[in-house]
């Protein structure tokens, strides 16, 4: 196989009425040199008989069947079978544009970058808004750039979806299986071994908002504060001098899990209450600082902190 084959890692779980509109999308890319590793994660509908139709129709297509255990050990499992020297990610209910792959493999060996990304378009009820987020666009970034671009909430996130890896960065690093947010785990280990990263804000990725996904469903994900919590141990380890994107990080989880609980009409556990009132008053003057971060992120921390009913009554009512 050629050594720019890329593997492209689809996570399938009862996705039926997607499943068919990812797989075309990847199918008909304009980069030829790649394979579809779908991971079958236990589905009981019918996508797994769909995956046995294109794997029989098309010889790019493989199958890793598995029991059900959550998209990170699909990850995982994609990761090791996978035979390319890239790596990208496309989630089964989202659709990619004819040139996701070879945009990205482009930037990436004209930059000699180990982490190529592209932008993303937002996908729902038949509308589609191209998520703008310029900051950090065209350039080559270094991990300690890498990673305030991924904590600024003015450029690319942490989703490993509209990202093209090389391979051997996943060297040691595994997405912790039982946890949800698990990009949010692995995101910015893979940048700080990353020596070039480069992202261009084009709308490649679209993702499809729908009721049932994991980020959208009635459970509330509490898993960002420990994935920013250990974010923060390992920069002030490693990048102490980037200390507070790390804080900035957890102070911005705190509020999203809270928004989440806020939003459902859920009363806040006290160990999430416990961590706000302790946590959160000290992070403050990082957000403040961060040069990264948006005015508009820096009024919410404010609004957040000390004016509490004003922020559930106009800023959360606007995303029920």
């Amino acid at each position: 196989m050629s050594k720019l084959l890329i593997s492209v890692i689809v996570p399938v779980y009862n996705v039926e009425n997607y499943l068919c509109e990812c797989l075309d999308s990847i199918l008909a890319q304009d980069e030829e040199r790649f394979e579809l590793v779908a991971v079958n994660d236990g589905a009981t509908d019918s996508s797994r008989e769909i995956l046995a139709e294109y794997a029989d129709l098309d010889s790019r297509v493989r199958i890793v069947d598995q029991e059900n255990k959550g998209l990170a050990s699909a990850r995982n499992a994609g990761i090791d079978a996978a035979v390319g020297e890239y790596v990208a990610f496309v989630d089964s209910d989202d659709f990619v544009a004819p040139s996701y792959l070879s945009k990205m493999l482009s930037n990436a060996r004209a930059c000699d970058a180990d982490v190529s990304i592209c932008g993303r378009i937002i996908y729902g009820d038949g509308a589609s808004r191209h998520h703008k987020r310029p900051r950090f666009s065209k350039r080559v970034l270094g991990p300690a750039e890498a990673v305030r671009a991924l904590n600024s909430f003015a450029s690319f996130d942490m989703s490993m979806c509209g990202k093209l890896f090389r391979a051997d960065l996943f060297e040691g690093i595994e997405f912790p299986v039982g946890k949800n947010s698990e990009d949010q785990f692995v995101c910015y280990k893979l940048l700080f071994k990353a020596v070039r990263t480069f992202y261009e804000d084009v709308p490649l990725y679209y993702y499809r908002q729908r009721a049932g996904s994991i980020s959208r469903g009635s459970h509330v994900n509490t898993f960002p504060i420990e994935a920013s919590h250990e974010q923060l141990a390992t920069l002030r380890k490693q990048r102490p001098e980037l200390t507070y994107v790390g804080e900035t990080s957890c102070f911005f989880s705190q509020v999203a899990v809270y928004n989440a609980f806020a939003i459902r009409g859920c009363e806040l556990p006290e160990d999430i209450s416990a961590t706000i009132r302790e946590e959160m008053g000290s992070y403050l003057d990082s957000v403040l600082k961060n040069p990264d971060i948006p005015k508009m992120k820096k009024a919410q921390a404010l609004v957040f902190l000390f004016a509490r009913p004003l922020y559930r009554r106009f800023y959360l009512s606007r995303r029920g």
